[in-house]
């Protein structure tokens, strides 16, 4: 009998061992902190945010989301993932003159950091980055631009002015620069006509992104340049740009302009579908988190994720390795298709 006992008690532990190891599971990331910090704009952003806490969380991981609006929130909640020892921080939006001491202390306490869809500037902390191919989108703006004003067969002249985006965004700076690129020839032909003279990424950077600010822009712009005469063109960096561009053209009597955005909201949408909007750019935010969740595992679990692009992402520290996903233009003629 007492062998029996003894048998029995030894299948019970190891019955009781293999639960615990199976309850730990494979990749052993049950235990393991990944901190979710999103600013509030723009919209996918947040959508993206709360679909991956969503996925890591039903796949085990403790995640931690925290949505900001203005600096303040965001400093604290890099401080909150510093303190909670977290393994893994994805940031979606960020300034380096206000959370640099954050991304330090993150980086002495080997925490790494994946940069969302948003490349903070001036710093060595970001592991990794994952985004849209930012210069290839601005580039596909000018090239419908190209062709929706015929502008290859000589048309013209039609005036432009351009609103970028975020000064500390280098994604900003890329799209500016794919679309001033392709434009370029024809400012220099006369075809595109800028009144104001700006055409800088500097000259033109909207503050934040922030509406308000491209709104402000677009009423000085048309004061100063545009009393009597019609504004074509609108190189609007964002959809939030553009909804300032609209604002801002309130006292503005010539011609409707073709105005350009990126993020896909609502409000885009339905502006394009009127005609407030010449198009919008769908950032597949499905495409973006599928391959964020992707990095995030490999980071946490200590293996090297997948990427696609070694070269172009410099943040003026550091280039940093980053997988580009492809975004695609929504208009009129096909936004019935791709929603």
């Amino acid at each position: 009998m007492r062998k029996i006992a003894r048998a029995l008690t030894a299948c019970l532990l190891i019955l009781t061992m293999a639960f615990l190891a199976a309850g730990c599971g494979s990749s052993g990331h049950e235990a393991k902190r990944v901190d979710l910090i999103f600013s509030h704009s723009p919209e996918r952003w947040q959508t993206g945010a709360k679909s991956m806490a969503e996925e890591l969380t039903q796949q085990g991981y403790q995640v931690n989301l925290q949505i900001f609006s203005n600096e303040d929130e965001q400093k604290a909640a890099m401080k909150g993932a510093i303190d909670g020892k977290s393994s893994c921080i994805v940031l979606a939006g960020g300034n380096d003159k206000v959370i640099g001491d954050e991304l330090k202390a993150a980086k002495d306490a080997k925490i790494p950091i994946i940069a969302y869809d948003s490349l903070v500037q001036n710093t060595d902390a970001l592991s990794y980055y994952v985004t849209f191919d930012n210069e290839g989108i601005g580039a596909s703006m000018g090239r419908y631009i190209e062709e929706k004003f015929n502008l290859q067969s000589g048309a013209g002249p039609f005036t432009i002015e351009f609103l970028s985006g975020s000064e500390h965004d280098s994604n900003a700076r890329l799209m500016h620069d794919g679309t001033y690129e392709v434009l370029k020839p024809y400012i220099d032909k006369g075809q595109l006509v800028v009144l104001s003279g700006k055409t800088s990424f500097e000259d033109t950077a909207i503050k934040n992104w922030d509406t308000k600010n491209a709104e402000a822009y677009t009423q000085e712009l048309v004061s100063k340049y545009y009393t009597g005469r019609s504004l074509d063109i609108v190189v609007a960096a964002s959809d939030g740009i553009a909804y300032g561009v609209i604002d801002g053209l309130a006292n503005y009597s010539g011609s409707w302009p073709f105005i350009t955005g990126q993020d896909a909201d609502a409000k885009a949408l339905d502006y394009v579908r009127n005609g407030r909007m010449g198009f919008t750019i769908k950032k597949d935010s499905d495409t973006l988190n599928y391959k964020c969740v992707r990095m995030i595992k490999a980071v946490v679990e200590g293996s090297h994720p997948d990427i696609n692009d070694v070269n172009t992402y410099n943040n003026g520290v550091i280039t940093v390795p980053s997988y580009l996903c492809i975004p695609q233009i929504i208009d009129k003629d096909n936004i019935d298709e791709v929603q």
